[in-house]
């Protein structure tokens, strides 16, 4: 099972600014990871721009294999520095991680990494060296399962300076803040950074003084899930499509009546419609979403659905979430279904390509109208960063 690195960020601008002067680049891809955080000289329009040029080019050419030395010229030549201050126009973090494990960090004026590991931090072996007439800091380690990494703007550092922190909050004590927030069982980077982004709106006392932001990261096992839909158009490719889904990782999902009906008859199990009567419905339980079917039962499928309704739904409710603590509280089969998919890393659509006859969209467009929905939801599940596969049979 491939290793990968989960991840989230959030960035508080700072008081009476529209745009943050901090910029957050990641690009995540099954085989690589790079996250590049950029802080822009002072704050507002200014230096968004120069942040956002600098962590788009780190990014773009840390993604390709470019040198370091590459970058920073390339960098040097684009943001010189600043003819007053003497300073670097933004700063930046670039850390990529191959194939979830060989992690290479170069940081340039900005705030060390913040490496938790089986519950300690874990203060990594930097090495100084000049790039031009740079300053950079590199080192090159190796990622382990349940690792978190946290990457700060200087903000961070900042939050509290004169009250509660007489200098500011300090790498030394968001590490240590870090450490607390995981052995206290944060499992999930959403949580971390939101704890983070909390305790340091509140360090500014609701007005930050600077622009600050936050990226989270966790090594783990990627989640997979598969999600069979349609018979296939040859009925002896049926039992083909059945064992192709239950030989797959992770969870398994059918959604489609007739595509159940098929599998349940591949497998010899019964499918069992899991309806319940309002008059038998549990006093307090969620009531079924109006226009949303019920589910089945299959032994050894974990979900199994309506078909092109509930994909059309899906669709709708993962364009407005983010994560999972976006998703409504009810636990229809849309939302079930929404939640498998935003909870996976690796996501695979096995669809039949048979026409339904007694669909006219079918006849008219020569395709099964559940393919609209497929492209739908793949073009949704890729903007969440989630690697698609799509196999017809």
């Amino acid at each position: 099972m491939r290793q990968i690195v989960e991840f989230s960020w959030e960035s508080l601008n700072k008081a009476g600014e529209e745009l943050c002067g901090d910029s957050v680049m990641i690009r995540s891809k099954p085989e690589s990871f790079v996250a590049v955080l950029s802080d822009g000289l002072g704050s507002g329009v200014k230096a968004h721009i120069l942040s956002t040029l600098t962590a788009e080019i780190a990014a773009r050419m840390s993604e390709s294999g470019a040198y370091i030395e590459d970058v920073m010229q390339t960098l040097a030549e684009t943001l010189p520095e600043c003819s007053v201050r003497k300073l670097a126009y933004a700063t930046f973090a670039v850390l990529t991680v191959n194939q979830g494990r060989d992690a290479h960090l170069v940081e340039f004026d900005s705030a060390p990494l913040i490496l938790v590991r089986d519950g300690a931090i874990v203060y990594l072996p930097m090495e100084e060296r000049m790039v031009g007439d740079r300053k950079i800091r590199e080192v090159r380690f190796e990622c382990r399962e349940n690792d978190f990494m946290v990457l700060i703007s200087d903000g961070y550092e900042h939050a509290g300076l004169g009250g509660i922190y007489r200098l500011g909050w300090g790498w030394n004590n968001i590490a240590k803040a870090v450490q607390r927030f995981v052995q206290a069982g944060i499992v999930d980077t959403f949580k971390l950074t939101q704890a983070l982004s909390k305790t340091c709106l509140k360090l500014y006392e609701d007005r930050p003084g600077d622009d600050a932001t936050v990226i989270g990261m966790k090594v783990r096992p990627a989640i997979s899930a598969t999600v069979l839909t349609g018979p296939p158009a040859n009925k002896d490719l049926d039992e083909f499509a059945v064992k192709r889904l239950m030989s797959s990782q992770g969870e398994k999902i059918i959604c489609g009546g007739s595509t159940a009906q098929m599998a349940a008859r591949v497998l010899g199990e019964e499918l069992v419609v899991d309806w319940v009567p309002p008059a038998k419905r549990k006093k307090g339980a969620p009531m079924q979403k109006k226009g949303s079917p019920p589910t089945a039962l299959l032994n050894g499928v974990d979900l199994v659905t309506e078909g092109i309704l509930t994909l059309g739904q899906a669709a709708e409710i993962l364009r407005a979430s983010r994560t999972i603590y976006d998703l409504p509280k009810d636990d229809d089969a849309s939302i079930r279904l929404a939640r498998s998919l935003l909870m996976a890393d690796d996501i695979r659509f096995i669809v039949g390509s048979a026409i339904n006859p007694n669909q006219v969209a079918d006849i008219i467009r020569g395709e099964p109208m559940r393919m609209v929905y497929i492209r739908e939801l793949v073009q949704v599940l890729s903007a969440h960063d989630k690697y698609v596969e799509v196999e017809k049979v």
